[in-house]
């Protein structure tokens, strides 16, 4: 099941790619009006961060020959990236409105949140490994 999320992360950075692209060409030729910020949180922080997690997840179980990572943790980190991803693009986008400052503190503490869970998973996963070392 985790090579799927993973798959799922990668997947999921490319939408938030073709989407910031997307919005980013509106944009230039005047179609929209948004912040350059807002479209680079998604293009950007979106793509790379999915990308990211989804391949760790592939490729630190293999390079320590162990297990995945917990399903119900990586489905959360899933979860909170997403929420913290868009939650901060319509905060800087303006549509938020009103709740900019909210949804920008809410946004950054559950992308914070989702790294954190993230990193404690990968060190999880590499610290499995423990085959004594050769001379």
């Amino acid at each position: 099941m985790a090579p799927k999320l993973a798959r799922m992360f990668m997947a999921i950075g490319f939408i938030y790619l073709f989407l910031g692209s997307l919005l980013l060409a509106l944009r230039t030729f005047g179609i929209i009006q948004i912040e350059m910020d807002s479209i680079f949180i998604m293009e950007l922080y979106g793509f790379v961060t999915m990308l990211i997690f989804g391949l760790s997840y592939m490729f630190a179980p293999g390079l320590s020959h162990t297990s995945y990572a917990n399903y119900k943790v990586t489905i959360a980190e899933l979860i909170l990236l997403n929420i913290g991803i868009i939650l901060i693009f319509s905060a800087m986008s303006g549509i938020a409105g009103q709740a900019k400052q909210p949804a920008t503190l809410l946004g950054f503490s559950s992308l914070l949140l989702a790294i954190a869970m993230h990193s404690v998973s990968i060190w999880h996963i590499i610290g499995k490994n423990k085959k004594p070392q050769q001379p």
